[in-house]
């Protein structure tokens, strides 16, 4: 039996436990998605899965080798053998699904203690310490595929710069003098590639040293973070319409104390009932469509820049160079303000979208009925007047790289280009941990992790955006698969290192049978595990 799960466990190996994507907005991750059934993105997905496994089991492998354990198979891709090359003790296989891979180390599973010899070269037979290395050798691999990844990507490409699009008035970023345009290079004297490293330090509620590029000359400003109050974003479905709910206090939420919106909100569902008991004494009912949570945190002010409002390239009516400055008479100055206006335009006619602080109403917008929409554009510094329906206009905007970024990049000199990958790795590993730790203390949603079908999606996507998307993607699910393979749960190489760890503490083998049944166990969850998130992956699918 544990035969059987051991190769096929390494199909879980291609579970995602965090959500590359930025959030740049729902109709981005939605297109990312929808993007990606076709024969080039499963290719692709295969390739970057195989890449990404192989690297994992040849860790194991080696290190099984360097100790003198007996490794039997060592397996490209899933299923029926296709060939095959015998070695002088493995036999390295090449299946038909080329999906990931495996290592089958001889005596790893002992279930049978009748067959148990003292075989020096088997798994169980070894040290403790060993038994260790050999399943820490995997993940290592995987986080050290990932650094190696990121320093060429680095070496090749640059990095994005973190570069300030708006500032918030009377923030502490406005008081501190930081502008539009700044771009942020160091923090508390570090380098700056992404705008995370800035996150995490600006949590921690210090004093943060900043040195900006303003018009690339360096000027050193000192901003204190401070507490912000959390605001609640609801989408719903009223009851009754032509409602005005602006300015409008909130005197209880759901039959609640409005003070008690933090904890009620998290645990509605889409098509829950919403009611909005107002201090102008009416009471507003309907239903839930989406909501999110904007916590209280330590911000300084600002909003980093994504991408611009300017089409990147010739895909019709748009051309190249065409600025968006309108759509439906709203404003649009820069991506931020493109992404506000489509998440109103978006809005199902009727839905009402209200912003919450402090128990108040501070925004409200209806959803109108916006089948086709009047963009203005910016042509060779003339005004031009588009046409387009609403539909076309989203899957043009789920095109890669359709929109042009609005910073640009900066290359380190020399060794730098290695501590700064260096640096980009170690932050997104702490991002990974934060967001496993996140997940289960239930700070993040199960629905919201993403799965194989998922990440098909997102390679499909990243593949057509080009090999620099592709590449960080690589390193992204490959530094992944090196952290969730380090959790101490049963059939992963997390359990295998505790088991190894109680061999070392106590000086006694672990109980084989025990130990396969365990296995076993972890196993069967996990396949759980695996089962719910294709489900969410193929339900976001279908929506």
């Amino acid at each position: 039996m544990t035969k059987i799960i051991k190769k096929q466990y390494n199909i879980l190996e291609t579970i995602y436990l965090h959500n590359l994507t930025h959030t740049y907005g729902k109709i981005f991750i939605k297109g990312f998605i929808d993007g990606g059934v076709s024969m080039a993105t499963i290719f692709w997905f295969l390739v970057v899965i195989t890449i990404v496994v192989f690297f994992h089991e040849l860790g194991h492998f080696l290190f099984a080798k360097l100790f003198k354990t007996k490794v039997e198979e060592f397996a490209i891709g899933m299923g029926p053998k296709l060939f095959s090359i015998k070695g002088k003790e493995t036999e390295f296989k090449f299946n038909l699904i080329p999906l990931g891979g495996y290592v089958k180390i001889a005596g790893e599973e002992m279930e049978d203690t009748d067959k148990i010899s003292d075989d020096p070269s088997l798994f169980y037979n070894k040290k403790p310490w060993q038994k260790f290395l050999i399943a820490f050798a995997g993940p290592a691999f995987s986080i050290l595929l990932g650094y190696i990844i990121l320093a060429f990507s680095g070496m090749i490409y640059g990095f994005n710069e973190v570069k300030i699009a708006e500032v918030i008035p009377d923030s502490p970023a406005f008081y501190s003098g930081l502008e539009a345009g700044d771009v942020i290079h160091k923090v508390n004297g570090n380098l700056v590639f992404d705008s995370s490293i800035l996150s995490f330090t600006i949590k921690e509620g210090k004093p943060v040293k900043l040195e900006v590029l303003r018009n690339n000359i360096p000027v050193e400003i000192t901003v204190k973070p401070e507490k912000t109050i959390p605001e609640y974003v609801i989408a719903f479905k009223p009851d009754t319409n032509n409602i005005e709910l602006t300015n409008k206090k909130i005197l209880e939420f759901n039959t609640h104390s409005a003070n008690e919106i933090k904890d009620i909100l998290p645990n509605l569902e889409k098509n829950d009932r919403l009611i909005l008991k107002l201090d102008d004494g009416n009471t507003i009912e309907g239903k839930i469509v989406t909501y999110s949570i904007i916590p209280e945190r330590y911000a300084i002010g600002v909003y980093f820049a994504s991408f611009s409002n300017e089409i990147n390239k010739d895909i019709e009516p748009f051309r190249a160079g065409d600025r968006i400055t309108s759509i439906n008479g709203i404003e649009i100055k820069n991506g931020i303000n493109l992404i506000d206006a489509l998440s109103k335009i978006t809005l199902e006619p009727g839905t009402e979208l209200i912003r919450i602080k402090n128990g108040k109403i501070v925004e409200n917008y209806t959803g109108k009925e916006n089948k086709d929409l009047n963009i203005t554009v910016l042509r060779n510094n003339q005004k031009t007047n588009i046409k387009i329906s609403k539909d076309a206009f989203i899957q043009i905007l789920q095109e890669p790289m359709v929109l042009k970024f609005d910073f640009d990049k900066w290359r380190p000199k020399g060794f730098e280009v290695i501590t700064t990958s260096i640096q980009w790795a170690n932050t997104l590993l702490k991002a990974m941990v934060d967001m496993i730790g996140q997940l289960f203390t239930g700070k993040v949603k199960t629905s919201e992790v993403m799965g194989p079908v998922g990440i098909a999606g997102v390679v499909g996507q990243a593949a057509k955006a080009g090999p620099e998307a592709l590449i960080s993607l690589i390193a992204l699910i490959t530094l992944n698969l090196g952290i969730v393979n380090l959790l101490p749960i049963p059939a992963l190489d997390g359990g295998r290192i505790v088991f190894s760890i109680y061999e070392m503490i106590t000086g006694k083998r672990t109980n084989p049978k025990v130990e396969a049944t365990i296995h076993t166990i972890g196993f069967i969850l996990l396949m759980i595990l695996f089962i719910f998130i294709t489900f969410n992956d193929i339900s976001r699918f279908f929506k």
